[in-house]
């Protein structure tokens, strides 16, 4: 096995090892081996799960039921490169694209903020075009991955979407328009960054966590892969987490929004409509009820894992660790222990934002505990609904 050694900054270095410290990585290695495997997944236009499919020291075919595809084995391995796992999913564009070098621009002016909260501003939806209906397709199916550790993103996305299909009175075609949402996205990425950094925010309490920042190219793609599509240099769409959450599909090479993507667009937000430099939640109570009863009804891989962390708190798994182990069976045992640690901290982040599940911090120490018991109480009973 081939040894590396890297050159971090002391900034870099000591974010990664508080995250070790804290038990979210096994090790160093651990989390240069997950960063790795997410850059693959981007460059091969790829599942970040396929990536570790492929590339784990414990490599084995994944269960459908687990919520990935299972290789046919009477098949001759595929090419590393144009295996896909989303087929179902997957939007041919007309062209290739090629994607537009976009300059990198660090000083970001007051003018540069108010033209981005101008294209996030909530508009009447009068004569836009006509939303999609959600399917329960494959994408809908498969286990959310773990890097989606915020879904502000999401609002992100859906905002910008409605406002720009109501101007041009279409949806949008992907190709056209990621560049200008993901420029969007860090300047807004990069105001809040500024927040938190007025505010003293630790590090869970960060509103810039998940967004993009004008500046950092790699930052703007992560998040345009992550949470809209990836698109492959053939010209490819791969649909991410605003489309595995229903609130978006692909017409083609169109993305538009589903009815229920369209109603999330039009609630208030604390920090795209009321710029509250001092807000605590990056969404506002009803935008949280709101995605997690879109979860309940269209995301059953992602309601079944997070059932499966809130009732292991419920019973009484207070830190990572404890966690990890009271539900490590509760995934493939084909996964290493460092993807069940990624898959169980974007977990717990998404249920944080959604107010279902606490972070209590004593000192560089986390607990967990049960958010809010109606919310928490209605999450599961749906659990307890199916089974009767």
């Amino acid at each position: 096995m081939p040894l590396l050694a890297i050159n971090l900054s002391d900034t870099l270095f000591e974010q990664v090892k508080v995250l070790v410290e804290k038990g979210l990585y096994k090790s160093f290695e651990s989390f240069i081996e997950i960063a790795a495997f997410n850059q693959l997944a981007m460059e091969r236009g790829a599942t970040p799960a396929e990536i570790v499919e492929r590339g784990h020291r414990k490599i084995k075919d994944f269960a459908v039921n687990n919520g990935m595809h299972a290789a046919e084995k009477s098949k001759p391995p595929p090419d590393p490169v144009a295996k896909v796992s989303r087929t179902a999913t997957v939007r041919s564009v007309v062209e290739p694209v090629a994607r537009m070098a976009v300059p990198d621009e660090a000083r970001v002016t007051e003018a540069d903020y108010e033209a981005a909260f101008k294209r996030f501003a909530l508009a009447p939806w009068t004569a836009g075009p006509k939303p999609l209906a959600p399917v329960a397709d494959k994408l809908s199916q498969e286990q959310v991955f773990g890097q989606v550790n915020r879904l502000l993103p999401l609002k992100l996305a859906c905002r910008w979407l409605a406002n720009a299909a109501a101007v041009e009175g279409n949806w949008p075609r992907y190709e056209v328009i990621s560049d200008k949402l993901a420029d969007d996205a860090a300047t807004i990425g990069t105001l809040l960054e500024r927040w938190d950094s007025e505010n003293e925010r630790k590090r869970d309490e960060l509103l810039s966590t998940g967004l993009p920042r004008r500046g950092n190219s790699g930052s703007r793609d992560r998040f345009l892969s992550q949470f809209l599509a990836r698109v492959t240099r053939g010209g490819e769409i791969y649909p991410a987490a605003v489309c595995q959450f229903q609130l978006a599909r692909f017409d083609a090479s169109a993305i538009a929004l589903t009815e229920q993507g369209l109603s999330f667009s039009q609630l208030k937000n604390p920090i795209l409509d009321l710029q509250d430099k001092k807000s605590t939640t990056t969404l506002a109570p009803e935008e949280s009820a709101f995605l997690a009863e879109q979860i309940l009804e269209w995301v059953p891989a992602e309601r079944k894992d997070m059932q499966i962390v809130l009732k292991a708190v419920m019973g009484g798994t207070k830190t990572p660790s404890e966690l990890t182990e009271a539900i490590r069976g509760r995934f493939p045992p084909e996964w290493s222990d460092s993807v069940v640690q990624t898959h169980t901290s974007g977990l717990v982040a998404r249920l944080s934002e959604l107010r279902l599940l606490r972070r209590v911090w004593q000192g560089r120490n986390v607990t967990y505990e049960l958010g809010e018991m109606n919310q928490v109480n209605t999450f599961l009973r749906s659990e307890t609904e199916e089974r009767s």
